[in-house]
């Protein structure tokens, strides 16, 4: 089936608008579509068949029902199926090796109907529409933030493995969640079979903290674009969610969930706004996808404009809350590097990206950062250093392996602190003047240099006389009268531009560079040094 290039591109503006990358809402249909798993009458029926052969022992369970059950039809039918199936496994020979392998759960008063039903659901584990999904995978890797789902089985795991996944309403609700990169599975999982939503009570039990719930959800409900798929607009559990969400929000802000809301329906490729009104609560206006090739929707989410790592942003935002909860009041942060490429990491691989506290930034690679990025912050200014980390941290320990000292004016310029460290102080007491750069040789050579070529000298006679890669050795015999310190700043640009390693163990380049730190922030630095 071809893409539909129109609905994609719309698609794709209409998750732009919020300038999130969307969540999904997955239901049973997203199960069905890609695993072929049962719906609920067809799990129910394997059910029955653990205590009769009885073809038609669903039908009798469904003709007690009435039409007028709170939680619905299903779940009643569940309910009433619940104590018949548990006394047929542990009743029955044929059941024996089910008893055996979940004696601790059966002993500790754990649902039977829902161990079995777990054991069936997992049993789905043929992927459909391979192909489809994978463009679902792409997606996931850098343009989608999370998952919400009623569904029990593993397929958003398989799907987004660097997900954190949340399970049942107690996870959601009371552990910590950063709201990227992360999967809700609100009705249970099959991992944890007695999490599973299923009986009249379980749903019970769901509503009495439904508002709870929808709080939670409200957060992300306001702040993503959300894309139902595997949902009838009337399935009863997307409607009781969606009503608690609209009695939670003032009237005023429910127009906006038209471009937030995006429901995904099988159909000819078409887009429509559909309402959905919930009597004294409230009615909400959503967008509505009819497309029979999944694809157009999963490759719209690939065109959106959000480009960074789900599971990098979640670990950079839990380490900056854990940070702001628990760092001592001394701790500085830094910021430095980008995301780049931070998606190509392997699951559990340390990284820097340059945000921090000095201690953790030290103990990753055992450095905070190399004397040679003080160098080239101190040419192009594009590092966006701390000056307060820099003048606290960095300059005490990096002096200790650099004699000859480093840029420090441009940091101390801008150094709103106390008490400086030693060692910053004794590079001060010796660099007075531009020739206290120079050792005892580098003064008679300068002495030799001016006489040979004449005592007026610029940056530019020293450029034409030496040419543009040779000359930053000789610069340094310009006294500070003859130093534009802006025009020198250029000329290091314009020799670094395309190789920043030639800074690289070179000690004649980087006097220059210290000499010109001095130059031009010296004045700024006197009153912090003073």
């Amino acid at each position: 089936m071809g893409a539909n290039n129109e609905l994609i591109s719309s698609i794709a503006s209409i998750i732009d608008k919020s300038g999130r990358s969307p969540y999904l809402f997955l239901g049973s249909g997203f199960s069905r579509r890609y695993l072929g798993t049962d719906d609920w009458d067809g799990l129910l029926r394997s059910l029955c068949s653990n205590i009769s052969d009885d073809e038609f022992l669903f039908e009798k369970y469904a003709a007690r029902i009435t039409s007028d059950e709170r939680y619905g039809k299903n779940p009643a039918i569940a309910t009433a199926m619940d104590s018949d199936l548990s006394i047929a496994i542990l009743e029955d020979d044929k059941h024996k090796s089910f008893r055996e392998s979940h004696a601790v759960e059966i002993h500790s008063g754990g649902s039977i109907l829902k161990m079995l039903a777990a054991e069936h659901i997992a049993s789905f584990n043929q992927i459909l529409m391979e192909d489809e999904l994978e463009q679902l995978r792409q997606a996931g890797a850098r343009k989608i933030s999370g998952v919400i789902t009623t569904n029990y089985d593993n397929l958003p795991e398989l799907i987004f493995p660097g997900f954190k996944t949340f399970v049942g309403q107690d996870d959601l609700l009371f552990q910590k969640t950063f709201e990227i990169g992360e999967i809700y599975k609100i009705h249970g999982s099959i991992d944890e079979p007695q999490s599973m939503v299923l009986l009249s009570n379980d749903y019970h039990e769901m509503s009495e903290t439904k508002d709870y719930l929808a709080a939670k959800l409200l957060t992300i409900f306001v702040e993503y674009p959300i894309i139902f798929i595997g949902y009838s607009i009337s399935d009863p559990d997307i409607q009781n969610i969606l009503k608690s969400i609209v009695r939670c929000m003032k009237p005023k802000f429910r127009s906006r969930l038209r471009d937030r809301f995006i429901f995904v329906s099988r159909g000819d490729d078409s887009l429509s706004t559909h309402s959905l009104t919930f009597g004294d609560a409230g009615t909400i206006e959503m967008t509505e996808v009819n497309t029979n090739d999944f694809g157009n929707v999963y490759q719209a989410i690939s065109k959106s404009r959000c480009n960074f790592s789900p599971r990098v942003m979640r670990e950079l935002r839990r380490n900056i809350y854990s940070m702001v909860e628990s760092s001592a009041p001394q701790d500085r942060i830094v910021v430095q590097g980008g995301f780049d490429d931070l998606d190509e990491l392997e699951e559990g691989t340390s990284f820097i990206i340059g945000i921090g506290t000095a201690s953790q930034m030290s103990t990753f690679h055992g450095h905070m950062i190399k004397a040679e990025i003080l160098y080239q912050d101190a040419v192009f200014d594009d590092k966006h250093l701390v000056p307060k980390l820099v003048v606290e941290e960095y300059l005490p320990v990096l002096l200790k392996s650099n004699s000859g000292g480093l840029p420090m004016y441009k940091y101390l310029s801008a150094y709103d602190g106390g008490n400086l460290d030693r060692r910053i102080l004794e590079r001060l007491d010796k660099r007075g003047s531009l020739d206290s750069f120079l050792n005892k040789a580098l003064r008679d050579r300068k002495v030799k240099y001016r006489i040979d070529h004449g005592n007026a000298l610029s940056i530019d006679s020293i450029i034409e006389e030496e040419g543009r890669d040779e000359a930053y050795k000789r610069m340094v015999f310009l006294n500070e009268d003859e130093i534009d310190a802006l025009e020198l700043r250029s000329y290091l640009k314009e020799l670094l531009k395309d190789n920043n390693r030639l800074i690289d163990g070179n000690t004649e380049l980087k006097r220059l560079i210290r000499m010109y730190d001095f130059i031009r922030y010296k004045k700024g630095s006197q009153q912090i040094v003073q």
